[in-house]
Order: structure tokens, then C-alpha cells, then sequence
């Protein structure tokens, strides 16, 4: 069994899937199970635009790295350091870097670094981003490092060291970049310069989900969950806190079922902010002062769509649901893609995309929930959100392919 999702303290290491479907790791017991795919009344039909590659992807690493589209480009990172831009309607290279040529990286840094040492030259894991902002890329890294490229030329700007593993996407905006490490520190930085503002920093439990919740900075605050199940803004300015209020609740008898970790970005929508956690529940939070709204029952650690009224996730057991935002109330839910490690979703042309471990992308209607068409992309599996820009869905495999796609209704 692949270590993909990981739960770490220290070196102690169990995959989401051994949670989730009650595998062992110790054993050749009986394989976790997901859906064989069936046939559909394919009403959407998939076309590719165009396809590239950006090095070799993550592999079988667990990873948030996502590609993003902006400045009419499609930016792209695998994780050893190869950072991409690509013309976003054609797919022609624009600029390639190594960023092992610009940044020395230290192999000590790594619990793995003995045969480390030995590969020249030393990964930068990159796993948290890409952001694009300020005609930038911001991204993060397993090492502790923060970068800021030129979105023009990929020239290195500034990095800056946290001391702690950046696994989620930075957050930018008023000024500053926000990360929020898995050694429990939200840092926020200078986005001009990289140099540090303030650290705000939580005592994280034993055990703990693999990543963090990403930040999101709205009207001089910073959103963000940590890995005790709890929501909080942050004064933006100085990084004092603001609000807190209890999302994840720790239930059982064990510190595996005691997971309570919001690992989802918080999704905001004017005044609410939505959060989700591992092991907890879907809340909506006002947004000035953290009072609950209304909190449902479901389980996830991937990031909410929030779009035309309602909220789209993906739970721990793949399957997706659709709630009104007014008040939570289930709209629609399908099983059909039952452990098939499903990524976030994505909305294209009113349909809900999402992509699995086999590599297949799947459309679901927004409003029914019915599974729309199917894609096969490869790549040894789809572990990030497809990205959409203008109805043209952005998606990137674990093998680093990048698959531009537009969708046509079918007869």
C-alpha cells in the first residue's frame, strides 16, 4: 500500500485509506475497496485543447502542489523543483526553471535525508501552491522554504525560510503572504520583500492529518484551521487573534478517531466563512465574529466549491454532496465513485468536476448530482482540484502531465 495521505508525529506515518476503509499496513489483509466504474449517459463529451508536462509530478507523495492560471498563462511545478509556464490556449512553453539552480536546499532538513545526501541534486518538494499574485508565483516547500518567482521570466525574487513544512498554498493578498506550516505556525510575510511581519503559533495534538488548511486573508483578517479542529481569524496587521470557534469535536477512544483537523481551506462568501473538518462537522461561521450558523454532519479534508448558492464537497469516503448555503440542507448526494480518493471539486459550464486515483476526471450535474461524462487523463491519478478558467478545465496528473479540456454537450 502507497503512503499517499499521511498522518504524521515524528515518524509515525498511517495513510487516510487505512482510516478510512479499516486496511492494515501491517498485513496483506484485505484490500481497501472502491467503485469499478459503470457506463453513463455520457451528456457532456470531453475534448483536449492541448497537453504538456512539467517534470515528473510528485509520485506517490502527498502533496497539495495545484497549477494555476493567470497573467494568460497556466503555471505548473512537479516536486523536485521544475516550475513551468505554459500559454494557457496553446500550451506553448513560455519559461522553465530548476529551482535547485537558485536555491541551495539543505538535505538535512529531511527525516529521509541520509539517502538524500546521495541524489544530487536535493529535491526542493515542493508542495504548497502555486499562487499567483502581484505579477508573481508564490509557492511553498517540505523544507521550510517560501518562494516568490517573476510570472514573467521565473527569475527568482525572494525566498525566505519558516523552519517548518509548507503543505498547503500560501495565502496572498493586503501586502503579505500567509503560511500556515503542519508544526502548527501561521507566518505571514512581506510579499514585496519576504521578510517577516509576525508567527502565530498553536499547540498541535499527538497525531495529526498529513498537511494544513490553507489560510485566506479577507478585510485585514486571516482565516484559517488548524489540526485541533479549530476555525480562528488573525488580526492581519499584527497576527493576534481575533475569534476562535470549535469546528473538528475529538470523539472516541483512540488518537487515530480522536482526528479532528480541518485540513480544507475555509471558503468565504461575503459574511460567512465555511469550514469543514477530518473527523467533525460542515459549519458556517459568521465571519465578524466566528458565531455559528448552522453545522451539518460530514466528514472531509478536501476544499469546499462554494458557487450559485450552494456548497460541493467531496467527503472521506468520496462521495459528493451538494447543500444549499442558506441553511445547509442536502440538495444531492451520489455514492457512485465510493473510494476512489476523489480531489476536490471544480464547477465547468454547470457541472461539477472532480478527478480520482486511476486518473479518470468525472462531470456531475450541479443540479441533479448525476454523473455527466467521463475522461481518462492517466498519470498514475488525479490528487488536486482541476482548475477553470473561462470554462476551459486546467488539470495536472501525479506523473506531471498537464491536460488542457473544454467540454461540448453531447446529442
Amino acid at each position: 500500500m502507497q503512503l499517499i495521505k499521511r498522518f504524521t508525529k515524528g515518524s509515525l506515518l498511517f495513510t487516510a485509506a487505512v482510516l478510512i476503509s479499516g486496511c492494515s499496513i501491517f498485513g496483506d489483509e484485505e484490500e481497501p475497496k472502491f467503485a469499478e466504474l459503470q457506463p453513463i449517459n455520457e451528456e457532456v463529451q470531453p475534448k483536449v485543447l492541448w497537453d504538456a508536462s512539467v517534470g515528473d509530478g510528485i509520485g506517490d507523495y502527498f502533496s497539495r502542489l495545484n497549477p494555476v492560471v493567470e497573467y494568460g498563462k497556466v503555471f505548473a511545478a512537479d516536486r523536485s523543483g521544475i516550475v513551468r509556464a505554459f500559454d494557457k490556449k496553446t500550451g506553448e512553453p513560455i519559461w522553465r526553471i530548476d529551482l535547485r539552480t537558485l536555491i541551495e536546499f539543505d538535505a538535512a532538513k529531511d527525516e529521509s535525508w541520509f539517502s538524500g545526501i546521495f541524489s544530487s541534486p536535493f529535491p526542493a518538494r515542493i508542495s504548497g501552491g502555486l499562487v499567483a499574485s502581484y505579477d508573481r508565483i508564490f509557492l511553498g516547500t517540505e523544507n521550510g522554504d517560501v518562494v516568490a518567482l517573476d510570472e514573467k521570466t521565473g527569475e527568482l525574487v525572494w525566498h525566505a525560510e519558516v523552519n517548518n513544512e509548507v503543505m498547503s498554498d500560501p495565502a496572498v493578498g493586503e501586502g503579505r503572504v500567509v503560511v500556515h506550516t503542519s508544526g502548527g505556525k501561521v507566518i505571514s510575510l512581506n510579499a514585496e520583500t519576504g521578510e517577516q511581519q509576525w508567527e502565530y503559533q498553536y499547540q498541535a495534538p499527538m497525531l495529526t492529518v498529513r498537511g494544513a488548511s490553507a489560510p485566506a486573508i479577507i478585510s485585514g483578517g486571516v482565516v484559517v484551521g488548524d489540526s485541533n479542529g479549530v476555525g480562528m481569524v488573525l488580526i492581519a496587521e499584527n497576527g493576534q487573534q481575533a475569534w476562535t470557534q470549535k469546528v473538528g469535536e475529538p470523539s472516541g477512544s483512540t488518537e487515530l478517531e480522536r482526528l479532528a483537523d480541518i485540513d480544507a481551506k475555509p471558503a468565504i462568501d461575503g459574511r460567512t466563512v465555511y469550514m469543514i473538518a477530518f473527523n467533525g462537522e460542515l459549519v458556517a461561521l459568521e465571519l465578524m465574529n466566528g458565531e455559528v450558523r448552522w453545522k451539518r454532519d460530514y466528514k472531509s479534508f478536501e476544499n469546499l466549491l462554494v458557487a450559485n448558492g450552494k456548497i460541493f464537497l467531496t467527503d472521506v469516503n468520496s462521495h459528493v454532496y451538494a447543500l444549499g448555503q442558506e441553511a445547509g440542507i442536502e440538495l444531492w448526494s451520489n455514492t457512485a465513485l465510493f473510494g476512489r480518493e476523489l480531489s476536490a471539486p471544480a464547477l465547468q459550464s454547470g457541472n461539477v468536476v472532480v478527478g480520482d486515483f486511476e486518473g479518470y476526471l468525472h462531470w456531475l450535474d450541479s443540479d441533479s448530482g448525476n454523473i455527466t461524462g467521463r475522461y481518462e487523463a492517466g498519470g498514475d491519478g488525479v490528487y488536486a482540484a482541476p482548475v477553470v478558467d473561462n470554462n476551459i478545465l486546467y488539470v495536472q496528473t501525479r506523473d506531471g502531465d498537464i491536460i488542457a479540456l473544454d467540454i461540448q454537450s453531447g446529442n
